[in-house]
Order: C-alpha cells, then sequence, then structure tokens
C-alpha cells in the first residue's frame, strides 16, 4: 500500500466514527474524502472507556526530520526501533471506504481496493506520540493475487470482529498478522495524480 485511502461518510458507520471523534475533541479539525499522508483523521485505539474513535495525524516523523513514515511492514515492524514498542502497546485500527493504487504503467491508473460486499475496511495500525501528538503508521504486508499486479503490497486487513481484538488482545497479534488477507474487487478511480510511493 501506498499513500492515500478514502474515508467516505456517505458510509453509515464511518460517519459515527467521524461524529463521535468531533463530539470528543470538537477543535480538531478531520479530514474526509481521499486521505493524504499528515491528514488528521479518525482512528480506532484503547481509552479507559474502550475501544473509541479519536483523531490522530497520519506519519511518523522520520528521526531526521525529513517528512513522514506512513507505513510499516508487517514483517518487520517488531524489529525496528520506531515500531517495536507501539507493536506491542499501541495498536489502533483505520477504517476506510477503501484504499487507492495507481498501475505502474503509463497510463498510471488509479483504483480503489475494497471488500467484496463492504463498505468499510479496516486497516491494521500503530501509533505512537510525538510532541504530545497522537499518530499513527498503517502496517503493510505482501500482496495477494486480487492486487499483485497493480502493487506488491497491500494493507494488513481486519475483519470488523477482529478489531478489539487488534488493539487489546496481545496473544492475537501474531495470528492477525499471519492470516490470509482477502480477495478485494477494484474500481477503477481514472487516470490521475500518482500515488507517493
Amino acid at each position: 500500500m501506498c499513500g492515500r485511502y478514502q474515508f467516505s461518510l456517505d458510509e453509515p458507520t464511518l460517519r459515527q466514527y467521524w461524529e463521535t471523534a468531533r463530539e470528543r475533541f470538537p477543535n480538531v479539525h478531520m479530514e474526509t474524502g481521499e486521505i493524504f499522508p499528515t491528514h488528521v483523521v479518525p482512528v480506532l485505539l484503547e481509552e479507559e472507556s474502550g475501544v473509541v474513535p479519536e483523531p490522530v495525524k497520519w506519519g511518523f516523523p522520520r528521526f531526521n526530520g525529513g517528512g513522514v513514515v506512513i507505513n510499516a511492514r508487517s514483517e518487520t515492524a517488531g524489529e525496528k526501533r520506531m515500531f517495536r514498542q507501539s507493536l506491542m502497546t499501541r495498536r489502533c485500527v483505520v477504517p476506510t471506504s477503501g484504499f487507492f493504487e495507481w498501475s505502474h504503467d503509463k497510463a498510471k491508473n488509479k483504483y480503489r481496493f475494497k471488500v467484496p460486499g463492504s463498505s468499510v475496511l479496516y486497516l491494521a495500525g500503530l501509533w505512537n506520540e510525538f510532541s504530545g501528538e497522537r499518530r499513527f503508521v498503517i502496517l503493510t504486508e505482501a500482496a495477494n493475487p486480487s492486487i499483485a499486479d497493480i502493487h506488491d503490497r497491500m494493507p494488513v486487513l481486519l475483519e470488523p470482529e477482529q478489531v478489539e481484538a487488534w488493539i487489546r488482545d496481545n496473544e492475537q497479534v501474531s495470528a492477525l498478522l499471519a492470516q490470509e488477507a482477502p480477495a478485494l474487487e477494484r474500481e477503477e478511480e481514472g487516470n490521475v495524480q500518482q500515488s507517493l510511493c
């Protein structure tokens, strides 16, 4: 997965996440529609009251101060200083209405990928706090056949019933990362600006 996904308020579940986050943090501006790195969006994480949506900025700041890191490889996140502690204690879920990838040919066609029959796609993520600001990254894995002709990586996907387990149950993490991703369907979005990666 590269650098864009969609968060549509036309989807009732996503609208509820957005409204709940806005009620809890009324002074924080959140983006909707096509989401870019450094946008602030509703992300599901654990608070004392349970798993709740909260406005979080997409991207960990790089150690050298140049830009942000938006993805973490699930295969090596536990070995990397930037992600190790978050994988153990600060997991989150990024609710979306699909993620975007671009073809590698000259046309650079843009596709939105989603789970067939579902209007919400849940991505496994990690969060951390930097200078008092919460930020997140999205975990990725090797692409399955439904996306491999467009890109060699894809987000780690979760079923709706796995959201709480990913965030709260340390014993489930390895199994959730090892599970096979479902086949995705794609919608062509047209010939537009190329992804950031």
